[in-house]
């Protein structure tokens, strides 16, 4: 008999599991959701004048800048930002060299907004928005030199930061409520049943909104792309001519090993 019984609830056991298991995940979604909209609409750069200024060394660096940017990070992300990644954008001239391998004030501000810009713009890009404010006037410019020697590059870098500082601010609130007002009562502090915040936070709708997101986020790339063209020809131009003579090059120097061999 107690055999015939336990055959005869196992599936209403079977389902109640289910239903609980649902729940708990449904609940965890619509956790994580909350404090990921939360800490968006928090996330302020730090102000210049907050910035570390006495000099840092690489892993102080990549700690400090690991604390700033732990938004954009997933968890088990270690290669978001590497010692020879910051030294690929210096060779790249986005950022100034160090002196002495200490990074002062404007290397923080400006591999904060790196970091930041790296999703969505190329090297390249990177280098005309930036201009001389990461010790360049353009590309094959000599602009960021001399402006380093007359000390205008820090207050430059100063001005380029805080213009990044206040479009961040502004874009991870407007973020943030887009994406509370998209979840709607998924995010309510006790509002809603627990059938609709399932019917909210599921995976389904989840990606649904992810593609908005990435559609949104893909067309302003674009746009940032072309604006700096169309305010940078010379630089565009000058860049593909130091392309295409790479390619040229390229050649030539295999010949010239060859017959060296």
């Amino acid at each position: 008999m107690f055999l015939e019984a336990s055959t005869y609830i196992r599936p209403y056991l079977v389902a109640s599991i289910t239903m609980w298991y649902l729940f708990l995940m449904d609940e965890t979604m619509t956790m994580a959701l909350r404090q990921y909209c939360d800490a968006l609409a928090r996330k302020t750069p730090t102000d210049w004048a907050l910035l570390p200024d006495l000099g840092l060394y690489m892993d102080q660096v990549i700690t400090y800048l690991e604390r700033q940017l732990d938004i954009f990070m997933r968890p088990g992300d270690e290669k978001f930002l590497t010692p020879s990644m910051i030294n690929n954008y210096a060779k790249a001239k986005i950022v100034p060299r160090t002196e002495g391998k200490k990074y002062g004030q404007e290397h923080i501000a400006l591999l904060l907004a790196v970091f930041t810009l790296k999703r969505v713009l190329s090297v390249q890009d990177m280098s005309l928005l930036f201009g001389s404010a990461g010790g360049k006037g353009g590309v094959g410019d000599k602009r960021g030199m001399e402006d380093a020697e007359e000390g205008r590059g820090s207050e430059e870098a100063k001005e380029f930061y805080q213009r990044f500082r206040r479009s961040m601010e502004r874009s991870a609130k407007a973020t943030a409520e887009t994406l509370e007002k998209m979840l709607g009562s998924a995010l309510g502090e006790g509002q809603g049943s627990d059938v609709e915040k399932g019917m909210i936070s599921d995976e389904k709708t989840l990606r649904n909104l992810a593609l908005e997101f990435s559609v949104e986020a893909s067309m302003k790339s674009y746009t940032a792309e072309m604006l700096l063209a169309i305010a940078n020809p010379e630089d565009r131009s000058a860049a593909r001519e130091i392309k295409a003579q790479k390619k040229r090059e390229k050649p030539e120097r295999q010949k010239g090993n060859k017959a060296s061999a």
